[in-house]
């Protein structure tokens, strides 16, 4: 997905002090999205991504274990081109996570939509895919799969919908389970790029989907909240009409991006996990805010260029409003990414 290269950790910590103590000063910003409080979350509830390229992704498993419930770490991925399962288990995180009774579910990810398209049309490679998968499956140290193929087109809807089919059939008779990433949608039009997602036959075969709530705004687009909630609520109730309502897991980012001038392809921006965003603010000496719509925050600043920038970033008032959007509409909630993100988020009553 366009919001996954957003992983470049920046180690400067002492700075979070620096951005929480100005955010808490803000009017307004110790409220949550409505500035009412639910009651609290039981414990391992959420599901969250682990990258496991990242050290620091697994420093922040051991920090919350007990409030994640399924983990799925980025362990594989597809060749471009070529379309072939690559990766590995990486032990160190896998044990860990069985060893506090979570349940670890690893990602096969695939972004590049013409691979993708090779993978679920060409009948070779299709079956070779889904025993490489089904043989991942097979290792006593996972629960099942997390499969996350986009940027295909919506004509392949139908295949996408036979594979995972397939897959979670394969899965099941192995006693493991099957998630699904999907785009979030206030709405099912099979006529738009979204389409690729049939997300009411997807939640009948799949044990879970995990759906991403957010992307209104990314690297190549203008500036702007990167998950409002008023979007976020209309996907959580289309989700909550369908049927197998339950099995959808409504995800939340914990990432800034940064926007030079006015954005767009011209002017790609940079995404940085809040540690990043929390240094940058801080050397910029830039007057941070809390947009009172998305809970978000945000700010600008001129680089040493001259060139103006606008940021926009996920805080812990903003991801607690996603969780309990999520909880509101009775669905599950999940997080992209462990490592680096506001930490004021684990002492919300929605974790």
């Amino acid at each position: 997905m366009r919001a996954r290269a957003f992983l470049r950790p920046v180690a400067l910590m002492r700075s979070a002090l620096a951005l929480i103590a100005c955010v808490a000063a803000l009017p307004g910003a110790a409220a949550g999205a409505s500035g009412a409080r639910s009651k609290a979350a039981p414990a391992r509830s959420l599901q969250a991504y682990l990258l496991a390229s990242a050290p620091d992704s697994l420093r922040d498993l051991r920090a919350h274990a007990r409030s994640i419930g399924v983990l799925y770490p980025t362990y594989y991925d597809c060749a471009v081109p070529g379309g072939r399962v690559t990766g590995a288990d990486v032990s160190e995180d896998t044990s860990y996570a069985r060893a506090q009774g979570i349940a670890v579910m690893p990602r096969f990810n695939c972004q590049d939509g013409a691979t993708v398209h090779l993978i679920l049309t060409r009948p070779a490679l299709r079956a070779a895919t889904l025993e490489r998968l089904s043989a991942i499956a097979r290792d006593p140290s996972f629960q099942g799969l997390n499969l996350d193929f986009e940027n295909d087109r919506a004509s392949d809807r139908q295949a996408l919908t036979s594979f995972v089919a397939v897959l979670a059939a394969r899965l099941h008779t192995m006693h493991k389970k099957l998630s699904v990433v999907v785009a979030g949608v206030s709405h099912d039009d099979p006529r738009k790029s979204t389409g690729f997602y049939d997300d009411r036959a997807l939640a009948t075969v799949a044990d879970s989907v995990f759906v991403l709530a957010w992307g209104a705004h990314w690297e190549g687009s203008a500036p702007g909240p990167i998950a409002p909630l008023g979007a976020a609520s209309q996907t959580a109730a289309y989700l909550a009409s369908l049927p197998n309502a339950s099995r959808f897991v409504l995800g939340a980012p914990m990432y800034g991006v940064d926007w030079p001038t006015d954005g767009g392809h011209a002017h790609a921006a940079a995404a940085l996990q809040y540690s990043g965003i929390v240094a940058l603010a801080h050397a910029r000496r830039a007057q941070v805010r809390t947009d009172p719509a998305s809970r978000e925050l945000t700010f600008a600043y001129t680089d040493a260029e001259g060139v103006a920038h606008k940021v926009w970033s996920m805080g812990g008032q903003a991801v607690a409003a996603l969780l309990r959007i999520a909880r509101a509409h009775g669905l599950r909630a999940g997080l992209w990414r462990l490592g680096e993100e506001d930490q004021s988020l684990w002492s919300s009553s929605h974790i």
